[in-house]
């Protein structure tokens, strides 16, 4: 997923049209004073389509310049997997207890790895690495947990007791990697930080400079013997 295929963009404006287009919907009912279970379903497709669009853009801002970009393809991919079944099961009024679960496992799963991608954006200097590697331990491990309710239906206090701790841990692990980023940047004793990607994107340009390098030896000794032998 190099640069010129970035999905930014097109997200952005769709993003963009379905929150004007939430917003004018949402005004017309509130106006008109009608409720009804279409008017539902056409407000939370937009809501659904502008959700979709942020988990997308936080997918895409995270990929490298060259490589597999193993995260940010699945989270495209499960977004766009977990939006067409919200909207499929919403207004085919499915109430398929098996198809519902896994709507919500996969919207789970495509929200973790959207906030693991941005996570992964931040330049921690490299003795702070152990803490983005926690956070998306955890974030994963949340998302895991969440899906085992659902499916297994377990829903004693114990579990959620779980989650909420997962969930406090998650967010606190949330917003001390933007700290860490700040410190990291403040640090004058070490060099300036690379985020997982950047450095992914440096390795490939190194690789491709020192293949350049080698085709131009090449070229040049060629060259000598060319011009050696007249």
């Amino acid at each position: 997923m190099d640069a010129t295929h970035s999905l930014k963009r097109p997200l952005l404006y769709l993003l963009v049209a379905s929150v004007i287009l939430a917003v004018i919907l949402g005004i017309s009912i509130v106006l008109r004073n009608q409720w009804g279970w279409f008017e539902i379903r056409v407000i939370l497709t937009t809501l659904t389509i502008a959700g979709a669009s942020v988990c997308g853009l936080a997918c895409d801002v995270s990929r490298a310049f060259r490589g597999y970009n193993l995260l940010p393809r699945a989270g495209l991919i499960l977004t766009i997997v977990a939006a067409c079944l919200i909207l499929l099961g919403m207004w085919s009024d499915s109430n398929s207890s098996a198809f519902w679960k896994t709507t919500i496992c996969l919207s789970v799963f495509a929200i973790a790895t959207a906030h693991a991608c941005l996570l992964s954006i931040a330049r921690v200097a490299r003795r702070f690495r152990w803490v983005q590697t926690v956070a998306y331990q955890v974030i994963f491990g949340l998302a895991l947990l969440i899906a085992f309710m659902i499916i297994w239906e377990k829903d004693n206090q114990r579990m959620f007791q779980f989650v909420a701790a997962m969930s406090i841990l998650d967010a606190g692990l949330t917003l001390l990697i933007p700290i860490l980023h700040r410190i990291s940047k403040t640090d004058s004793s070490t060099p300036p930080p690379l985020t997982l990607f950047e450095e992914t994107n440096v390795a490939a340009i190194d690789g491709e400079i020192l293949q350049l390098k080698k085709r131009v030896a090449e070229l040049e000794r060629l060259r000598e013997e060319i011009v050696g032998s007249v």
